[in-house]
């Protein structure tokens, strides 16, 4: 804000928007208060919420063509190359042509490679501002029809022994492939029947994994994208399922007969184990009495820290390419009062 030298027009937008920041900053400094923040999931929405003062928080398959006039992204660069141009692409979108996107980064981020790609699919850059390691650009958008992102959106793979037509996203965790951890669940799935529940459930693969004519199944995230992609992966496997927007466990009162997780390990650049302890939380309440939770942990992940508080029994069932998966049963507390 200090490096501009104009004052941007209003509405503004900050796409992947992680809290309310920008606003904040923006009514300091005297910007426009007519402006939007979109998050990529819903805990990044409850901290712009938060936050938030007379600017909207959009979820980003709500955000419009040319609904902006100047727009922010800071480079959330832990999602990865295509996941910070997937971003980028989404706030260009919402300009018209002649509209401003300032783009923010770390020098040893990659903010240097990404700047040289943007040019092609937004426009000129026609301010730069440099402070220790960090940098910012300031695009023109005058690209209409910039050329498509090169990313494989669907891929056909093996996952447990079936061809599973997966579609992906790139603003997911490992969106080039099934990681080991998610295949090596998929490998050691209970043969249970009845109400099954995908906990994180990503673009989809282990929901499609768990499919059989006996079973109920329900997939969740917290990811705007990841729904949207589990959506089109079942679809494209004639599947069947409830998915649904949530963070944490879904706010019914039927119980579930098996729950599947691999829960997160970092949050954003940062190694952070509360987002996993949550999750491992709710599997608990989400499940019946007799029920059980079948995940996998990296070897991050402690099962001493994030398993035994909630469950008496816990059983180990397999471990490959540093992950491990776990039977867990008996809650330590009944139905949503566990610790």
């Amino acid at each position: 804000m200090r490096a501009l030298d104009r004052r941007p027009e209003a509405p503004l937008l900050e796409c992947g928007a992680w809290d309310a920041g920008l606003e904040i900053a923006a009514n300091a400094a005297g910007w426009p208060d007519d402006g939007m923040l979109v998050p990529l999931n819903i805990g990044a929405s409850v901290s712009c919420q938060a936050g938030a003062g007379a600017w909207a928080v959009v979820p980003p398959d709500e955000l419009l063509p040319a609904e902006a006039s100047f727009a922010v992204v800071r480079a959330p660069h832990w999602l990865g190359r295509t996941g910070v141009e997937w971003v980028v692409r989404a706030a260009a979108r919402a300009l018209p042509p002649g509209g401003l996107l300032a783009l923010l980064g770390d020098r040893a981020r990659g903010i240097e490679s990404l700047r040289r790609r943007l040019t092609p699919m937004v426009g000129p850059i026609i301010d730069r501002a440099a402070a220790e390691h960090r940098r910012l650009y300031v695009f023109e958008r005058q690209v209409e029809d910039p050329p498509p992102q090169q990313f494989a959106w669907t891929s056909t793979q093996r996952i447990a022994g079936r061809k599973v037509n997966l579609c992906r996203h790139p603003t997911l965790f490992s969106p080039t492939r099934v990681d080991p951890a998610t295949a090596l669940l998929a490998e050691n799935l209970p043969d249970n029947d009845g109400r099954w529940l995908d906990l994180g459930c990503g673009s989809g693969a282990l929901t499609v994994a768990a499919a059989r004519p006996d079973r109920e199944l329900t997939a969740l995230d917290w990811s705007y994208a990841a729904v949207e992609t589990t959506r089109r992966t079942l679809a494209a496997n004639g599947v069947e399922a409830d998915v649904l927007l949530a963070d944490g466990g879904p706010s019914g009162e039927e119980a579930f007969d098996v729950t599947l997780c691999y829960p997160p390990f970092h949050v954003g650049p940062r190694v952070d184990h509360g987002p996993a302890a949550r999750l491992i939380r709710a599997a608990c309440n989400c499940l019946q009495a007799d029920g059980e939770l079948r995940v996998v942990l990296t070897s991050a992940q402690s099962p001493r820290d994030l398993l035994q508080p909630h469950f008496r029994e816990i059983s180990p069932v397999a471990s490959a390419h540093g992950a491990r998966v776990f039977s867990c049963r008996q809650p330590t507390a009944a139905r949503g009062r566990c610790r």
